[in-house]
């Protein structure tokens, strides 16, 4: 009886061990799925960022796209467009925008590009850099363009970053 009740007593203790790991691997996990835009996604996105605002002579800020595209209505911090110009061998002059927008009910940052000899900007983007940011706004307050992405969970990263 006694060996019985140490049995028993010992598989309870080993089956609350367990349990208590377990919890703590779920606990571990659903943290680690909660800043999965910051672990996976920010980073990608930083490198198509750096990427493109380097190879830009200048950029200009806007509260959106539809002035971006006009060219009207800079503004230096809370932006949700940055209009780019970059500067061709030949003398002329290619256009982009990276536009953080609502398009079909998707939050979505967009990338548009207008070559030179297009006289109009395209209709939809030419790629989308992302669809995993809550928000993304772009500010100039200090002469250096800052980049922040929030998440679906409210983590939030900023970028800093100058053209060449």
């Amino acid at each position: 009886m006694v060996e019985m009740a140490l049995a028993v007593a010992l598989t309870l203790g080993i089956a609350s061990a367990l349990i208590g790991l377990i919890q703590q691997q779920i606990t571990f996990t659903t943290t680690l799925n909660n800043f999965r835009f910051l672990r996976d996604e920010a980073p990608q996105v930083n490198t198509l960022l750096t990427n493109i605002v380097n190879r830009a002579d200048n950029y200009r800020i806007y509260p959106d796209i539809a002035r971006a595209k006009n060219f009207t209505g800079a503004i230096r911090s809370g932006g949700k467009s940055i209009r780019m110009r970059f500067r061709n061998p030949d003398g002329s002059s290619d256009h982009a925008i990276v536009a953080f927008e609502d398009r079909s009910g998707e939050r979505q940052l967009n990338y548009y590009f207008r070559a030179h000899d297009d006289d109009s900007w395209p209709e939809n983007p030419s790629w989308t850099i992302s669809t995993a940011p809550e928000l993304v706004t772009f500010s100039n307050t200090t002469g250096v363009l800052l980049v922040s992405l929030t998440g679906k969970n409210g983590d939030q990263i900023s970028y800093a970053g100058t053209t060449d």
